[in-house]
C-alpha cells in the first residue's frame, strides 16, 4: 500500500494534503486483491451509480480528483471499478469523531452496512476507538422476525428534513411509520403557525417530498421551496446562537422571537429547549428558579421525544440525567428551608434515583464495548 500511494502522491504532485478519499478507494483495491471473503461482503453493497451520476459536477470532480489520479499509479484498473468503490464508500460507510482521542473519519462496516434504516430504529451501533470494533445493541424488545433497523440521523429533525438528507445521501425516499405521518405520530415537529388566519398550523399535505404544504384552519396554501426557505433560515440563526452566543437567555430569545412562526414543539424549540437544559445543568449557583426550570423542560422535550424515539438512547439518558439532579437540588433547597423533613426527603430522593436505572441502561447503550466488536 505504501508503494502505490507514493505514487499516488507523486502524481498528484503539488495539490497539497491527503486525499483520504484516494487512500480509502486504495484499501478497497487491496481488499479485492487479498481477502476474498471480506471482499464479497463488499461487493454486493450498493452503490447507487445511476442517482450519482445525475450530479454531473460530483462525477467529475471524482473522476478528476480520484479516479485519474489512481489510474497513473493502477492503470489496469477499470474506471467504473473506481467510481463503484466511491460509490460504496460514499453510500455506506459511517461518521467516526471521537473528540478526547482527536479521531475523525469514516469506517466502511459490510455486516453493519446490510442493516436498514428507520427513523423509529430499534437499534443502536457503537464504535470503540481503540480498535475500531462496532458493536450493535437493541434500544428496545425487538419481536421474532421483526427487521433490525438503525437511525441516521438525529431523532429529532422533522420529517421534511429527514427526507431531503436521506435522498440527498442515501438516494432513496423514507417510507416509516413517522415519515408517512405528516403529524409525525401527533408531535407536530415540523409544523409552522399560519401567517394568514394566525389560527391554524401548516403541514404538507401528504407524505411525499416537495408535495404542498395547507394550514389546516383556512385551507391556504404555501410552496414547499418556501417553506424550507423559511426554516432553514430559521435553522442558521439557531446554529449562529450554538456557536457564537451559547447562553440560556440567546436560546429563550429564540424560542419567543420565533414563536407566532414555530409550533411550540418544532423541532427548531426542541433543539434549542434541549441546550438550554444543557446549559442550566452546567450553572455553578443552584437556585430554585433554575430547578423548576430544567425540570419544566426536560419533562417537556421527552414527553415530545419519547413519541418519536421510543425506546434507550443517548437523549433519553443526557436529559434523564439532568433532569434526575434538577429535582435532587430542588429536594435539598426544601430540606435546608424546613419545606421537608428528613423522611420525606429520604423518600423522595430515593424515588429519583430509582430513576438513574433508566439513565445507566441508556449509558450501556452508548458505549463502546471494548474487545467484544466486529471489525468489518
Amino acid at each position: 500500500e505504501c508503494g502505490v500511494l507514493q505514487g499516488v502522491h507523486q502524481a498528484r504532485e503539488n495539490s497539497g494534503g491527503v486525499n483520504y478519499q484516494i487512500v480509502a478507494v486504495i484499501r478497497l483495491l487491496s481488499v479485492r486483491e487479498a481477502d476474498s471473503q471480506v471482499w464479497a461482503q463488499i461487493d454486493e453493497l450498493m452503490d447507487h451509480e445511476k442517482e450519482r451520476r445525475q450530479d454531473v459536477g460530483e462525477w467529475k470532480m471524482f473522476q478528476r480528483d480520484v479516479v485519474d489520479v489512481i489510474k497513473r499509479v493502477k492503470n489496469e484498473v477499470d474506471d467504473d471499478l473506481i467510481h463503484r468503490l466511491i460509490g460504496v464508500l460514499n453510500i455506506n460507510s459511517v461518521g467516526l469523531r471521537f473528540k478526547k482521542e482527536r479521531i475523525l473519519g469514516r469506517a466502511l462496516y459490510p455486516l453493519l452496512s446490510r442493516v436498514s434504516h428507520s427513523c423509529v430504529s430499534n437499534a443502536r451501533y457503537t464504535v470503540n476507538p481503540e480498535d475500531f470494533s462496532v458493536v450493535l445493541r437493541a434500544r428496545k424488545n425487538i419481536l421474532e422476525g421483526e427487521e433490525i433497523t438503525i437511525n441516521y440521523l438525529p431523532p429529532v429533525y422533522g420529517v421534511p428534513k429527514r427526507k431531503q438528507e436521506i435522498s440527498n445521501e442515501w438516494y432513496f425516499n423514507c417510507k416509516c411509520p413517522r415519515c408517512s405521518d405528516v403529524t409525525e405520530f401527533g408531535t407536530f415537529v415540523s409544523a409552522l403557525k399560519c401567517s394568514d388566519c394566525r389560527e391554524g398550523l401548516i403541514l404538507p399535505e401528504d407524505s411525499q417530498e416537495g408535495s404542498l404544504w395547507r394550514c389546516r384552519f383556512c385551507m391556504n396554501p404555501f410552496e414547499s421551496a418556501m417553506i424550507q426557505k423559511m426554516v432553514q433560515n430559521l435553522e442558521d440563526q439557531l446554529h449562529d446562537i450554538s456557536t457564537h452566543n451559547h447562553t440560556v437567555k440567546s436560546f429563550e430569545t429564540f424560542i419567543r422571537k420565533n414563536s407566532q412562526y414555530l409550533h411550540l414543539k418544532h423541532y427548531l424549540n426542541l433543539i434549542a429547549q434541549r441546550h438550554i437544559i444543557e446549559l442550566l445543568s452546567r450553572e455553578s449557583k443552584i437556585t430554585r428558579e433554575a430547578c423548576k426550570k430544567s425540570i419544566r423542560l426536560c419533562k417537556s422535550y421527552m414527553s415530545t421525544m419519547s413519541r418519536l424515539d421510543p425506546g434507550y438512547s443517548e437523549w433519553m439518558g443526557s436529559v434523564l440525567k439532568n433532569m434526575n439532579k434538577a429535582q435532587l437540588e430542588l429536594l435539598k433547597l426544601d430540606l435546608q428551608e424546613n419545606l421537608i423533613n428528613r423522611n420525606e426527603f429520604s423518600t423522595k430522593s430515593e424515588e429519583v434515583w430509582n430513576s438513574m436505572t433508566d439513565v445507566d441502561r441508556c449509558g450501556v447503550l452508548c458505549t463502546p464495548v471494548k474487545g467484544r466488536g466486529d471489525n468489518m
